[in-house]
């Protein structure tokens, strides 16, 4: 049995043994692009030169994360990975990473779709139900097997979730395409239940921790801005929101490589 202490153990000791380049790929790849991002969309405005830059500047963001979270997995895995190699793996290793996660989403929402069309096609308002007001012409069989089917789904994804842990390392240590899903899943066998507790977890502190930064930050940056400084405050709190979320982004990467390495030596040993 693997000890998800024992993972949380080297994961901090990666952190820790290697912070200079875990740090620099987060900081250039995670937490950057989205402050320049939210800088655009802070703007304002509707002119068509406005909106492509917005859609330029979203596709960068996702590029630059799933290249970041790439070269922060390889360096996890490999004491021997230094900056460059990291961004060399990021980049070759973009296309098969991008398209997994991809497959990964739209399993995700064809799972939800039945569920979904029941829901929508019941005349359920959800207008209405926000304003507390009549749902008229309500087919409320429909409905309800609407909800059931997406009530019964969410431990099934959270099961799949948990089982697909390390499927990002399997994707840049075993050069595999939409079969690192299939190995993911042999790699976490036994372990679901440990993983959903982490990944609760995780989501909790996660949660509190970017609320309160932000909403502390976004409080003290109002009161410095003034009234005319809501560009101001957008950013700042764009800022802090994207180095938390690029902070966790690092935990979550170096967890799930030495998950995969434990996984392997498991394994191994059976």
């Amino acid at each position: 049995m693997i000890s998800i202490g024992m993972v949380w153990d080297r994961a901090m000791a990666v952190i820790s043994g290697r912070f200079s380049i875990l740090l620099s790929l987060a900081v250039g790849l995670i937490i950057v692009p989205p402050i320049g991002q939210a800088a655009i969309d802070a703007v304002g405005g509707s002119s068509f030169m406005l909106r492509s830059t917005q859609m330029a500047a979203s596709l960068l963001v996702f590029v630059s994360a799933s290249i970041g979270a790439i070269a922060i997995t390889a360096v996890a895995s490999d004491p021997d990975v230094d900056l460059r190699s990291a961004l060399a793996i990021g980049r070759a290793r973009l296309g098969a990473f991008i398209g997994v996660w991809v497959i990964v989403g739209l399993c995700f929402v064809l799972a939800a779709l039945p569920g979904l069309i029941l829901v929508a096609t019941s005349g359920f308002s959800v207008a209405q139900a926000q304003a507390g007001g009549p749902q008229d012409g309500l087919n409320m069989g429909v409905l309800s097997i609407g909800m059931v089917l997406l009530l019964v789904l969410v431990p099934v994804m959270f099961w799949a979730t948990a089982r697909l842990v390390p499927l990002g390392a399997v994707i840049v240590n075993e050069r595999r395409g939409i079969g690192a899903i299939q190995r993911s899943f042999a790699l976490t066998r036994g372990m679901t239940l440990k993983l959903l507790g982490v990944l609760i977890l995780y989501a909790i502190v996660f949660v509190v921790v970017l609320t309160a930064s932000t909403s502390v930050v976004g409080l003290i940056a109002r009161l410095l801005a003034g009234s005319d400084g809501a560009i101001v405050v957008s950013v700042t709190v764009a800022a802090v929101a994207a180095l938390v979320a690029g902070l966790f982004s690092v935990v979550q990467a170096v967890f799930s490589a030495q998950l995969y390495a434990a996984a392997l030596e498991a394994h191994d040993e059976a």
